[in-house]
């Protein structure tokens, strides 16, 4: 969660530009009358929208409840920004595929535009559709709500129309981010029994999909849509989805599509599709992935932790893999409390290439009362031949669920129809648990050049023979090397932590199979022991340019690096993630990074940096500081707000006297509190009565005329 919620201190911020001319509306305003200033404001949004069309414009929609009558049309260029969940929107609107807000152009148009800090309402399923974006580029969605939309939440589409296959103009720069969309899916409707998306997605290049909560788990079993989906076939390239809570309500079906489909993500035509440190719930489907020569792959899904609440006795998946692909790489997840991790589902003629799966924990894998659980498998559901060509599997720990939901097998390879294996790698894997044995195909003749090395089974029904097959199969050929497996007890920490102990036979008894180790040789299992920290820093430093924070970093040298995390605290201790640069990898020369906080906090500004590696350890920088030159006249120094005590305590820098609101609300935008307060000039401390709340993240929004500030609460008990 913590990646989730480290943009929330700047929500409410509104983008300034020099050149724009600000138009408002009110509750107060008149549309006959106004004319769009401060002082005279419009009523609606659709006046606005109407009236408003040179770009760089600003449409500021002023706190209080606005409900449109007509489709609102937002030209390009034009922005629209809010006062957060205080300035909502609705629509009496209720006919089928049309939005509240509509943005459509001709394909390729540049709509260089934002729409941010509003909360749109869909009137309990009433409207249709939320927001509607087509044919436009660099258009940027953020710090919104939106609930309950009857259909779709947000559509992102490159064509200006609604015909399935790629646009001939790919739109580009397209953003959505620091958003939460909640229950505007929906499944099994009139309009036919499929899935719709929260948000919609289709003909983008290089579109990035961050720090949101996206949930669709509120309507009846089988009628939630998907919160991530494909639209007009997908037709997706170098598309990013990362630092977001994503959830599906958990599957109540025996089979695929009984109850609806556990389907969190679905996309369709994808190539250099990347999604990391993602905390999903419900499975990511992909039908169609293809590198094309263009990325270094078609999929690479890693840092993710895929998740069920427990484990079920109906079928939760993890991902899937419908088609061919080619280049698929997933890496570092955590697939928890799910039946089928990794599941193939191949049509005639489907080629599975190039694909490595590595150092992901699969853990409490299973289905209760079924036995239908695996690591990797599916494809005894395929409905023509297949063929695997260049298939890693490294160093990955699976344990399976306890009891009769204890999968048989980790790999199941087996297909009634025609199929061909070659160069299956497995090597350096953790296999516990199982019913049987850890791999099994019902005809071994279809093997070649594969590799089965350097495993450790433990705890299974068999720990002799890695492979399971009928005895009217044939053995493995000569061109295939079963070698050098083990049978011992891994010798884990304990408590749910798979990390190996310092006395395990484990570390030391791998393979090099190119990933970084630390000792003579790799440990087995997904956790290797004392590897060595990624990156040597040797210049960290900010600066303040034109109201913007500036960190500039050196690295001396670099060993399979992964990223950086920024985080950033308004007194030292308490830290908030805040954006991400990613690393080069390898180095053993200088290299130069910056990252630029467009919105620091009022006051000092704490700075440091998480150090990822590709095996997701972590090491911190030092700490830099700066003092803000903001002249926000305000700041929340500290917050806390107790399920206990029904109360919440603040501590308030103001610098000078004056009134403001405070308004606490929780992640669907509910408001818990909104009430005037007065400040003194100097540290306040604020004490209010709230009413029963539960254990969660809450937002805590102070504001006055001219000033904004917004801090994310944990309760406490």
């Amino acid at each position: 969660m913590k990646y989730i919620f480290a943009s929330a201190v700047v929500l409410f911020l509104f983008v300034k530009n020099v050149n724009a001319t600000i138009f408002y509306i009110s509750t107060t305003g008149n549309d006959i009358t106004g004319n769009g200033t401060i002082s005279n404001p419009w009523k609606t949004l659709y006046k606005a929208t109407s009236t408003v069309v040179t770009a760089n414009d600003i449409i500021r929609v002023n706190a209080g409840v606005y409900t449109e009558t007509m489709q609102c049309l937002l030209a390009p260029g034009v922005s629209i920004e809010g006062d957060g969940v205080a300035s909502v929107l609705k629509s009496t609107l209720t006919a089928d595929f049309i939005p509240l807000l509509s943005a459509i152009s001709p394909e390729g148009t540049n709509g260089n535009q934002h729409i941010s800090n509003l909360k749109f309402d869909g009137q309990n399923l009433s409207t249709f559709w939320g927001i509607n974006i087509a044919g436009r580029s660099n258009v940027s969605i953020h710090d919104i709500t939106m609930v309950d939309f009857k259909d779709r939440g947000i559509l992102f589409n490159g064509r200006n129309d609604n015909v399935d296959g790629p646009p001939s103009i790919y739109a580009t720069g397209n953003t959505l981010y620091n958003s939460t969309i909640l229950n505007s899916a929906a499944y099994n409707t009139p309009n036919g029994i499929y899935g719709r998306g929260a948000i919609n997605i289709g003909g983008q290049d290089g579109m990035l999909i961050y720090n949101n909560i996206i949930i669709q788990n509120q309507r009846p079993n089988g009628f939630n849509g998907w919160p991530i989906k494909y639209l007009n076939n997908g037709y997706l390239k170098g598309v990013k989805i990362y630092n977001n809570t994503i959830t599906k309500i958990p599957s109540t079906s025996t089979f695929g599509g009984q109850n609806g489909w556990d389907f969190a993500v679905e996309l369709f035509n994808v190539q250099g599709l990347e999604m990391y440190n993602n905390t999903i719930q419900g499975s990511l489907d992909f039908n169609y992935q293809d590198n094309r020569g263009v990325y270094p792959y078609s999929i690479y899904i890693h840092n993710n932790t895929i998740s069920q609440p427990a484990l079920s006795a109906f079928r939760e998946s993890g991902i899937i893999i419908e088609f061919s692909v080619d280049g698929l790489i997933v890496e570092n997840n955590v697939f928890n409390n799910i039946s089928s991790a990794i599941a193939f589902y191949p049509r005639a003629g489907t080629v599975i290439k190039d694909v490595t799966v590595k150092k992901n924990l699969f853990s409490n894998i299973g289905q209760i009362n079924n036995s239908e659980g695996y690591m990797i498998g599916g494809f005894n559901g395929a409905v023509g031949s297949w063929a695997i060509n260049n298939f890693e599997v490294y160093n990955n720990t699976f344990i399976s669920a306890t009891g009769n939901a204890a999968p048989f097998f980790a790999v199941n390879l087996t297909s009634s129809v025609s199929f061909t294996v070659n160069a299956f790698k497995f090597k350096n894997n953790i296999i516990q648990g199982l019913r049987n044995n850890a791999i099994v195909s019902n005809d071994l003749s279809k093997f070649t050049n594969s590799q089965i090395q350097y495993n450790d089974l433990f705890g299974n029904g068999d720990n002799v023979n890695i492979f399971y097959y009928q005895a009217s199969a044939t053995s493995l050929n000569s061109t295939n090397t079963v070698s050098n497996n083990l049978a011992v007890n891994p010798l884990f920490m304990g408590g749910g932590n798979y990390n190996l102990q310092s006395s395990s036979p484990l570390i030391n008894a791998g393979v090099n199979v190119g990933l970084p180790f630390s000792g003579s040789a790799p440990d087995i299992g997904y956790a290797e022991a004392n590897i060595a920290l990624p990156v040597k820093i040797i210049n960290f430093s900010v600066e303040e340019k034109n109201e913007k924070n500036i960190l500039q970093w050196t690295t001396a040298t670099e060993s399979n690096s992964s990223h950086f995390n920024i985080e950033r605290s308004s007194n030292g201790q308490d830290y908030e993630v805040i954006g991400r640069v990613n690393a080069t990898g390898f180095s053993s020369s200088n290299l130069n990074y910056n990252f630029t906080d467009a919105a620091p906090l009022t006051g000092i500004n704490y700075y440091r940096l998480a150090m990822i590696d590709k095996d997701n350890s972590k090491e911190y920088s030092s700490t830099v500081s700066i003092l803000s030159k903001s002249n926000q006249s305000l700041s929340i120094l500290a917050a806390q707000l107790s399920t206990g005590k029904k109360d919440i305590t603040l501590k308030i820098a103001s610098t000078q006297n004056q009134k403001a609101t405070l308004i606490i609300f929780d992640q669907g935008g509910r408001i818990i509190l909104n009430e005037a307060i007065n400040l003194q000039k100097g540290v306040n401390t604020i004490n209010k009565i709230t009413p029963t709340i539960s254990k969660g993240i809450y937002y805590l929004k102070l504001f006055t005329s001219d000033a904004t500030a917004v801090k994310n609460i944990f309760t406490t008990e």
